[in-house]
């Protein structure tokens, strides 16, 4: 007898994996074989892993980070309808793409053909946009280039940090997936070629020293994107590393620029207003290393007081 359950090819981690794999599970009309990693992210930040979704349901997978050899081979045999790679961390080779009988595809989190690359999520934030974008677009050569099959967006919070807009991004993937699998498995949705230039962003950098010298924005942003459990952004005053979680930009009567740096004001709840080269930020949430003594904050964190540049 035929099996008409459809064969579906899944490369996958992260929590997005997670909660894509536990809808699967509960799908008896498709045979799911599983190829995913473990991320240095999973252990770091508390996301559920692919993994763990697999080993709850009773589905077959591969850990690994560079399907070759009997990887290959299982993959050849086991002949997937439709092959998807969700957050996998890897290139899947071309030669593996092409076992799938529906062209394979991919969700990314870009405004297609803007934000294509390894790591965009952050660069909405820094670029100041209001929204970011899911799409699931066919693999081909490039990297996020392929047809777009189904897109949508979503709107940044005026607050929203990085980790969180990441984490949100995710949600947003694994819904579309789920939204629209169906349709993938039919090859029913159609096909929009991506045009023009569009963008691409690979990384930003792991630690941010903030250059007061920069405009309040540029540094308001740079201090969302990196806010905690990352490492936030920090600079230094009289020896002590001052890590910045949360600023907003504020406005001072008479207020005239005397250099990036200088602090401005102390507020009584232990806030303080910094100097940037175009404005002021009110520093909401900080940590010194090592810590502040109150006599400490008092003799240092003072209308004046410059921190290094």
């Amino acid at each position: 007898m035929i099996s008409s359950r459809r064969k579906l090819l899944l490369f996958t981690s992260q929590d997005i994996g997670f909660q894509f794999v536990s809808y699967l599970a509960t799908r008896a009309d498709i045979e799911l074989l599983v190829v995913c990693d473990r991320t240095s992210r999973d252990d770091q930040y508390g996301y559920r892993s692919a993994i763990d979704a697999c080993e709850q349901a009773g589905i077959p997978y591969v850990k690994t980070s560079r399907p070759s050899g009997p990887v290959v081979d299982r993959i050849r045999a086991f002949a997937p309808d439709l092959m998807m790679t969700v957050y996998y961390p890897h290139i899947v080779p071309r030669a593996v793409q092409e076992m799938s009988r529906i062209p394979a595809v991919n969700i990314h989190p870009g405004l297609l053909p803007h934000y294509r690359g390894r790591y965009p999520m952050p660069w909405y934030i820094l670029n100041g946009e209001k929204e970011f974008g899911m799409a699931i677009h066919r693999l081909d050569e490039g990297i996020d280039t392929g047809d777009v099959l189904v897109q949508t967006r979503h709107p940044i919070g005026d607050h929203e940090t990085g980790h969180e807009i990441y984490r949100r991004g995710m949600d947003a993937g694994a819904q579309l997936l789920i939204g629209n699998l169906d349709a993938l498995l039919q090859d029913a949705l159609p096909a929009r070629a991506q045009t023009g230039t569009g963008s691409y962003f690979s990384t930003i950098e792991r630690r941010f020293e903030i250059d007061w010298n920069s405009s309040r924005e540029t540094i308001a942003r740079r201090v969302r994107v990196h806010a905690k459990p990352y490492f936030p952004a920090f600079s230094f005053l009289f020896n002590r590393l001052i890590s910045i979680n949360r600023a907003s930009p504020v406005e001072i009567d008479g207020y005239k620029a005397q250099g990036g740096g200088r602090i401005v004001r102390v507020d009584p709840d232990g806030c303080f207003v910094v100097a940037c080269a175009d404005g002021c930020l009110r520093i909401d949430e900080h940590e010194a290393c090592p810590a502040w003594s109150a006599d400490d904050f008092r003799r240092t964190v003072r209308a004046g007081a410059q921190f290094e540049r």
